[in-house]
């Protein structure tokens, strides 16, 4: 704890500036830490591309992010062991430099002399060695022998970036048949008039382009704020009801006297929510409520003798529910993408809510109606109205 914290705790006001100091001081030991070890700083690369891969994938399937994430760690496992290999390289001594003085070859070596027959010795020329080209040879030495690992991590950058390209293409490549069923492209016929208008595109805008289709989902996303159902590649816009949405606690809501506006084609169906106030405040499941249909009432007469009259127009909002999952949309941070844990689940034919802060969102599934569970009768008494489930639909 820093004297400042310790000061403004014994003074019993907590400053505002102590937990900012703090957070600098871990912070700059941390990057001490990695800057002074190559090994730390290829696992910071590497937990940064399990959380970019985790990311990125988020709307993928459970079977199709293991096994991105298993040739991740395939590939960090290579990078290590030939950063280990290079590593132990580095280490070995280099070759020792042959001393060399004089520039002519190398001579026997002259015969002994007695000290007595010493004579004045006068060096020539070009004997003589100058201090300037004695320190350039050794400069140049220095600079030849020195390693920078500059070098050493620019090359593993980019053999981190190459594998990240080539692992989106891959993957991007196998998805690109359920892509193209989705998003209806272009057809065979309109090839030729898109590949005359590409050679006027500069690299610059091919770049752009291909950016784009990587960040872009496989499935078309709204441009306006709303709630969205997805079904076989087509969004549909779900309105939502005047009608509040009852606690779970309570069975069956008041009357609905109108039909859904929105009918999906199939149960199959995903949901985008585009709305600029859930980007803070996002839920984890969201509750897909089901509208039960009243399909006949009975009423009693003074006698208590029954009668029953068939409904045309009502529904009530019922306590069952389907549970769905919340995930992110990869390069949209105000989109939510909802969709069932079970990637073969589907809803059963008949009319939903989806339930968002007790706001209902309207939607049918087209279909012959057969789960029991929405078809509702109804029972008019004196002291009101009960309902009870049909007993077959």
């Amino acid at each position: 704890m820093t004297p400042e914290s310790a000061d403004s705790k014994r003074d019993g006001v907590i400053s505002p500036y102590v937990q900012e100091i703090e957070y600098a001081l871990i912070l700059s030991r941390m990057i001490n830490t990695v800057k002074d070890d190559p090994g730390e700083i290829r696992a910071t690369i590497y937990e940064f591309a399990r959380v970019k891969l985790k990311l990125d994938t988020s709307w993928a399937e459970a079977s199709e992010r293991e096994r991105l994430a298993s040739a991740l760690e395939t590939a960090i496992q290579g990078v290590e062991a030939f950063s280990a290999r290079q590593e132990q390289t580095s280490l070995l001594d280099p070759p020792a430099a042959v001393a060399r003085i004089a520039h002519g070859p190398p001579t026997a070596e002259p015969p002994s002399r007695s000290l007595t027959t010493v004579g004045p010795v006068t060096p020539a020329s070009e004997d003589i060695l100058m201090p300037e080209r004695a320190y350039a040879e050794v400069r140049h030495v220095l600079e030849v022998r020195t390693s920078s690992p500059g070098p050493m991590l620019a090359r593993f950058f980019a053999g981190m970036l190459l594998f990240a390209g080539l692992a989106g293409l891959a993957y991007y490549k196998e998805q690109l048949p359920a892509i193209a069923e989705r998003l209806h492209l272009t057809t065979a016929a309109d090839t030729p008039a898109i590949a005359a208008v590409a050679p006027a595109t500069g690299p610059a805008e091919v770049k752009t382009v291909v950016q784009q289709q990587a960040n872009s989902p496989p499935f078309p996303v709204p441009s306006d704020y709303g709630i969205y159902a997805l079904s076989n590649g087509t969004l549909s816009e779900l309105n939502a009801l005047s009608e509040r949405v009852p606690d779970k606690r309570i069975a069956v809501s008041t009357p609905i006297n109108r039909p859904s506006r929105t009918t999906l084609p199939d149960g199959s169906a995903k949901f985008i929510i585009f709305r600029r106030d859930l980007a803070g405040n996002t839920p984890d499941r969201v509750e897909v409520r089901v509208v039960a249909r009243v399909v006949r009432a009975s009423t009693f007469d003074a006698k208590g003798k029954p009668s029953f009259v068939t409904v045309s127009d009502a529904w009530n909002i019922r306590s069952l529910s389907y549970e769905f999952r919340v995930r992110p949309i990869a390069g949209n941070p105000e989109m939510l993408l909802v969709q069932s844990e079970k990637p073969d689940f589907v809803l059963p034919a008949g009319r939903y809510v989806l339930v968002l802060k007790e706001q209902g969102y309207d939607f049918a599934v087209a279909g012959a109606v057969t789960d029991l569970s929405q078809c509702l009768e109804r029972t008019d008494a004196v002291n009101g109205a009960f309902y009870s489930e049909c007993k077959k639909p």
